[in-house]
């Protein structure tokens, strides 16, 4: 059922993938650049990987690639996103935890394991294998605020309430933290702003946040209707659902390798 959902969700994932680097994928990079995280050729592991944005940054860098996802569907478009590059890559589909090590470190420890806003990493047990995975860092991406006020209107109006509508949910910052420290490691947290605009037709928005409201039934014909009136009720004067959210991003990491 988890997976089905993703699959769904992959043709969203791969307009944002054609839309090239953002602001914020900028500010990722280079502070895992800066920091000495990342190196060009070295090999990273990316749990919860999508359609292999991050991924194709990593492969023009000279990366050997793995990505992994629980969605065949944003597999398949990693996997045609990724074609481009020479760089070793590969994709292993299946849930993180039920995999076997070698599955996703077939050529021993990553130099780095990321894991953005993907909800795979969340206990004791996954951060202890993640940690497991890498001979240095580990980074993990999550929201700690989310506004979205165009969204809200349009569930209000709908009679849905618009918090549970979050985009796989908060998790809790403090929580992983401790579970970083529970593993044997210090964690390092750095905030970063990261706000955007989707700009969809008023059928687009309408159909986009029906899938992404765990309450809405996706297949009935009436709700698809009345969603339809109020996204159109809510398009500037271009007919253009102009929805513009507003987060903050903790990015927590720390270091896999021991002191002698």
């Amino acid at each position: 059922m988890e997976a089905a959902k993703w699959d769904r969700q992959a043709g969203d994932y791969q307009r944002v993938f054609e839309s090239g680097i953002s602001e914020y994928n900028r500010k990722l990079l280079d502070f895992l650049l800066s920091s000495g995280m990342l190196l060009p050729g070295c090999k990273v592991l990316d749990v919860g990987c999508g359609v292999g944005k991050y991924g194709s940054y990593f492969a023009a860098l000279g990366c050997d690639v793995t990505l992994n996802d629980i969605s065949a569907e944003m597999l398949r478009r990693a996997e045609e996103n990724m074609k481009p590059f020479p760089a070793p890559w590969r994709t292993v589909l299946g849930d993180f935890m039920a995999l076997e090590d070698s599955d996703l470190a077939p050529s021993g420890p990553h130099d780095l394991a990321i894991s953005t806003m993907s909800p795979a990493v969340h206990d004791l047990a996954t951060v202890e294998k993640f940690s497991a995975l890498t001979r240095g860092w580990c980074l993990l991406t999550n929201f700690v605020s989310w506004r979205q006020p165009l969204r809200d209107s349009f569930y209000s109006a709908l009679g849905y309430d618009p918090v549970q509508a979050m985009a796989g949910g908060l998790n809790s910052l403090a929580s992983l933290e401790k579970l970083v420290e529970q593993a044997g490691y210090e964690p390092h947290v750095r905030y970063e702003d990261y706000n955007w605009q989707d700009e969809r037709s008023a059928e687009e928005a309408a159909r986009y946040l029906i899938l992404r409201h765990p309450a809405m039934d996706k297949e009935d014909p009436e709700l698809f209707k009345r969603a339809l009136e109020v996204a159109a009720g809510l398009c500037n004067e271009k007919g253009i659902f102009p929805d513009r959210v507003f987060t903050r991003v903790a990015w927590l990491s720390w270091n896999t390798k021991k002191e002698d």
